[in-house]
């Protein structure tokens, strides 16, 4: 996989993307990056590095069954950076009964123990 172009839309080769932050080798230094590491994850069945990179308040219980939807691209529309919290704007879509869906999201991240994390979806805001 790490020849491969990364899932998360960068136009970079995996292993020198999000590779670095899923195998540990670093840690993504905006919501940004961190957004196309998790989205990665997602695409990847990443258990672990989701739960990692999602604020302990608002994280759910995870477990592999939900992680079994096929994720195809992602989109990252805007973001709109801050010292403690970020938001950032995406479209990612997905795979399901042989048909493609998309998902509209804007997500806050926020500053956890030095280091970003996915706190939630801003209500009303995805679709």
């Amino acid at each position: 996989m790490t020849d491969h172009a990364c899932p998360c839309g960068s136009g970079k080769k995996f292993k020198r993307c999000c590779d670095l932050y899923l195998s540990g080798q670093a840690y993504p230094n905006t919501a940004e990056t961190l957004m196309r590491s998790r989205f990665s994850a997602y695409s990847m069945g990443n258990l672990t590095y989701l739960r990692k990179t999602w604020h302990p308040d608002t994280c759910p219980n995870l477990n592999q069954e939900d992680l079994e939807t096929q994720w195809t691209r992602l989109e990252v529309v805007k973001c709109k950076s801050g010292l403690k919290r970020s938001i950032v704007e995406f479209k990612a879509w997905y795979t399901e009964n042989d048909q493609e869906h998309v998902i509209h999201e804007i997500s806050l991240f926020k500053l956890y123990k030095k280091r970003w994390v996915y706190l939630e979806a801003l209500p009303g805001w995805s679709d």
